[in-house]
C-alpha cells in the first residue's frame, strides 16, 4: 500500500501542526509541497487543484489510499481516529472540551496570522495576542496539556500557534510563562522530540508564511 500523503505549501503554515501529530503517532507518510513563486504566483497549486479528486479542493489535504480529504482540523481528527484514537479525548466530555477549545484556538490562529498577509501591522497582531491568549492560558491552567495530563490532537495545532506568537512578541514567554512549560511538554513527547531533532525536520528550513506575506519568519 502507498504511504498517506500530506499536501501543503512549502512553508510551516498549517502543515507543521499536522507533521507534529504524524511524527508523534509514528505514521509514515509522504509530504507533497507546492511552492509559491518569487512573483507570488500560486500556479503550482492552482494548476492541479481541481484535478486531484477532492470534494472541497484546498490546502492542506490528506490522502490515505482511496480516501481524500481537506480542512486542517478534520485532518487532525482523522489522523487521530485512525492511528491513535485516544488523541480524540478519553471520554465524551473530554472530546467536547477539545472541540470547544479548538474553535477558540482556530480564531486565535486567524487573528495572529491574517494580518501578516493583509496590512503587515505587527502592533495590531500583538494586540490580538494579548486580547485572545489569556482565556486559553486560563483554560490550560496547571494542566500539562490542554485536555489534561495526556495530549490530544489540539495540542499539536496549538503549540504551532504558540511558536508563531512567540515570534511576533519577543517577551511572549515572559508574559505567559506557562506556555513555555506547555511548549516543552508537547515538543518533548516521544517520537515528536526525535523528529524535531532530526535532519528530516522541515521546520528547520521552512518559513512560517508564504512569500507574499508582509510579515514572515524564516523558521
Amino acid at each position: 500500500m502507498s504511504k498517506p500523503q500530506l499536501g501543503y505549501w512549502k512553508i510551516r503554515g498549517l502543515a507543521s501542526n499536522l507533521r507534529y501529530q504524524l511524527a508523534y503517532q509514528g505514521v509514515d507518510y509522504e509530504m507533497v509541497e507546492y511552492e509559491q513563486a518569487d512573483d507570488f504566483s500560486v500556479e503550482e497549486w492552482t494548476s492541479v487543484k481541481f484535478t486531484l479528486g477532492f470534494e472541497f479542493p484546498n490546502l492542506p489535504y490528506f490522502v490515505d489510499g482511496d480516501f481524500k480529504m481537506t480542512e486542517t482540523m478534520p485532518i487532525h481528527k482523522y489522523i487521530a481516529d485512525k492511528w491513535t484514537p485516544e488523541l480524540l479525548g478519553k471520554d465524551a466530555q473530554t472530546r467536547a472540551q477539545v472541540n470547544m477549545v479548538a474553535n477558540v484556538i482556530g480564531e486565535l490562529k486567524n487573528a495572529v496570522t491574517m494580518g501578516c498577509y493583509t496590512n503587515g501591522d505587527l502592533d495590531a497582531l500583538k494586540v490580538n495576542i494579548h486580547a485572545k491568549t489569556p482565556a486559553v492560558v486560563a483554560f490550560l491552567g496547571a494542566k500539562k496539556f490542554l485536555a489534561g495530563e495526556e495530549p490530544t490532537w489540539i495540542d499539536f495545532y496549538f503549540v504551532e500557534v504558540v511558536e508563531l506568537m512567540s515570534r511576533h512578541e519577543s517577551d511572549f514567554f515572559v508574559t505567559y510563562p506557562t506556555l513555555m512549560t506547555y511548549k516543552e511538554s508537547v515538543f518533548g513527547l516521544p517520537k515528536l522530540a526525535e523528529y524535531l531533532a532530526s535532519d528530516a525536520c522541515l521546520e528547520k528550513t521552512r518559513s512560517f508564511n508564504n512569500k507574499s506575506a508582509k510579515i514572515n519568519y524564516n523558521n
